[in-house]
């Protein structure tokens, strides 16, 4: 009898192991899960947040501004990372920086956003892995300008394209041990025409 107890004893206790394994394995599956959806929540708060600034500022290029025949046009740079231009009498200067400039998150592709208001700058970390600049002909929609655009042609600038692609910080947990995909990422491409230059330049 004692040794049936002994049996039901061990039994009981490998029972209640396995069920604690179950247990843990289930709040560990549903930590990871909340996490991600935080992750995921977070990409699409900063990218909703960047474009809409963009969008605000590419239409707005030119407002309240006066053309001269010595200075035609709003635009200041046009490049692949930078792009400056004028909003009545103030500078905007958005600028994509280094990853090298961004070493304290473990992701190696990140970098900073800079916006930069009449030589006040701001500077935006919010997980931008690429963001690119393209420009469009503005009498023929369907050609680009290689960048960086020589200031002559500033004049010929119509819609642009902005491209960006923002990461996690973080790792994610691998699922197999030959998963490569360590973060997570999130996809937007904008497409911007000036309302008040570069439409009424056609």
């Amino acid at each position: 009898m004692g040794q049936s107890v002994l049996l039901d004893t061990i039994g009981s206790l490998m029972i209640f192991g396995l069920l604690m394994l179950a247990i843990i394995r289930l709040n560990a599956g549903s930590a990871e899960s909340t996490n991600a959806y935080y992750a995921n929540y977070m990409l699409q708060t900063n990218m909703l947040t960047l474009t809409l600034m963009l969008e605000n500022d590419l239409r707005d290029i030119g407002r309240n501004y006066t053309r001269t025949n010595t200075d035609p046009t709003p635009i200041r740079t046009a490049t692949n990372s930078e792009l400056s231009f004028m909003i009545g009498p103030n500078l905007i200067d958005w600028i994509v920086g280094n990853p090298s400039e961004m070493s304290s998150t473990p992701n190696p592709n990140d970098r900073y956003v800079y916006r930069n208001v009449n030589g006040t700058t701001f500077k935006m970390n919010l997980g931008v892995t690429n963001m690119r600049f393209k420009y469009w002909i503005i009498d023929s929609p369907n050609d680009s300008l290689p960048a960086p655009i020589d200031p002559t042609n500033f004049s010929r600038i119509g819609p642009v394209d902005v491209t960006i692609q923002i990461e996690s910080q973080y790792k994610k947990t691998q699922q197999y041990m030959n998963d490569t995909s360590t973060y997570e990422m999130y996809w937007r491409q904008i497409r911007s025409v000036a309302r008040y230059t570069l439409v009424q330049s056609q």
